[in-house]
C-alpha cells in the first residue's frame, strides 16, 4: 500500500478521504522520481501472515539499482495500466553488485493483500503464477535516511515510530544504519495489531528481523531499544490478559533468556503509543537536539505523533520527518 510523504499538518477529514481515492502516481505527483526504469523478476515469495507477503525481486541489470533507504518504487506489473507504489524494505546494499560472485542484486517489498489495488492484486496471485514473471520499477520518494539537508555527522540518535505497515521504509533504514552507522543510538516504537492471541513473532511483519538487528552480547551496554505496542487482534478483540496469564508467546519476548549469551533490548505493551512513550523517546534537552525522528503509519496516528513531537521545546521541527499510508 502506497505511502504519501506529507507535512505533519493535520488535514480535514474530507481532504483525507479525497486523497485516499487518488492513485499512487496522483498522490505522489510532486515527489522526486528517477527517470530510469529497471526490470526485475519475481524470485521468491514468502507468506508472513494472511494479510502480508514478502517478495524478493532479482534485478536484470548486473549493475543493480541505486536507491536511498526508505524510498519507494513505482511498480509496473503486466496488464495493469497504472503503477502501484510500494516501499523498498531491503537494504540499498543488497540491490548492488558485491564482491561475492554468487550475489545477485535484489530488492524486497512487503505487500499487503488489497484486492482493490490492481498491482497488489496481481502480485497476490498464487505463487506459481507470478514467480519468474517480470515487472518494471522506478525509484522515487524523499522519506529517507540520511535525511535530505541534514549533516549525518551531527545526528547522534534516530527514533523510528511505526504503525502497522508503516514499518516498511524503516526496515530498510534500520538495515542501512546497522551496516553503515553502528555508533548511532537507535530506538524504534512499533505499534501493530496481530493476527490472534497466539501469534508467533514471525507472524508480525519484520519483528524477528528487527530483533536480529538489535541483538547484542549480554555483557555490553546500549541505549538502543525496541518498544512494541500490540493494540489488538485482527478480529477486534483487545490484547491484555486471558485466563489471568500474559498473552503468549509475544509478551514472553520481554523475558530474559538466562542461558543466552546475547539479548535484545526490548519491551512490549498492550496499548497504543502514548505521550509517556513519546516523551521517553524524545529524551532530555541534549538528546532531543541531536535526534532525527521518523514517523510512518495511518494518517491520524502520524498527524498526532508529529504534532506532539514538534511541540517539544528541544525538538527541531525540521528533523521530524513523516510519511503516511492510506
Amino acid at each position: 500500500m502506497r505511502r504519501a510523504c506529507l507535512s505533519g499538518t493535520a488535514q480535514p477529514t474530507s481532504a483525507k478521504a479525497a486523497k485516499a481515492l487518488l492513485s499512487h502516481q496522483e498522490r505522489t505527483a510532486t515527489e522526486p522520481r528517477e527517470n530510469d526504469v529497471h526490470t526485475a523478476t519475481v524470485a521468491d515469495v514468502t507468506l508472513v501472515n494472511n494479510r502480508i507477503k514478502l517478495f524478493r525481486f532479482n534485478l536484470r541489470d548486473a549493475e543493480g539499482l541505486n536507491f536511498r533507504a526508505g524510498q519507494w518504487l513505482d511498480v509496473f506489473v503486466p496488464d495493469v495500466e497504472k503503477a502501484g507504489g510500494f516501499t523498498i524494505t531491503s537494504s540499498p546494499r543488497q540491490a548492488l553488485p558485491q564482491s561475492d560472485p554468487q550475489h545477485k542484486p535484489y530488492f524486497e517489498l512487503a505487500i499487503q493483500k488489497s484486492p482493490s489495488n490492481p498491482p497488489a492484486a496481481w502480485l497476490w496471485q498464487p505463487i506459481e503464477e507470478v514467480k519468474g514473471k517480470e515487472i518494471n520499477v522506478r525509484v522515487g520518494g524523499s522519506f529517507m535516511f540520511p535525511p535530505p539537508g541534514v549533516d549525518v555527522n551531527k545526528i547522534k540518535r534516530v527514533i523510528f515510530i511505526a504503525g502497522g505497515v508503516g514499518i516498511n521504509p524503516m526496515m530498510s533504514m534500520l538495515s542501512y544504519i546497522h551496516e553503515n552507522y553502528p555508533n548511532l543510538e537507535v530506538r524504534i516504537l512499533y505499534s501493530t495489531k496481530v493476527p490472534s492471541h497466539e501469534t508467533c513473532p514471525d507472524e508480525v511483519l519484520f519483528l524477528t528481523q528487527i530483533m536480529d538487528l538489535f541483538r547484542m552480547p549480554r555483557v555490553e551496554k546500549t541505549k538502543d531499544r525496541v518498544e512494541l505496542f500490540f493494540t489488538g487482534t485482527w478480529d477486534g478483540t483487545q490484547i491484555g490478559k486471558r485466563d489471568e496469564a500474559p498473552i503468549q508467546p509475544l509478551m514472553s519476548l520481554t523475558l530474559p533468556q538466562i542461558d543466552s549469551d546475547t539479548e535484545v533490548p526490548i519491551t512490549a505493551w498492550t496499548h497504543r503509543i502514548d505521550d509517556i512513550a513519546l516523551s521517553s523517546a524524545v529524551g532530555n534537552e541534549l538528546e532531543a537536539k541531536n535526534t532525527v525522528f521518523y514517523v510512518c503509519g495511518p494518517p491520524d496516528m502520524t498527524d498526532e505523533i508529529v504534532e506532539f513531537l514538534k511541540a517539544q521545546e528541544a525538538v527541531d521541527a525540521d528533523r521530524v520527518l513523516c510519511e503516511k499510508w492510506w
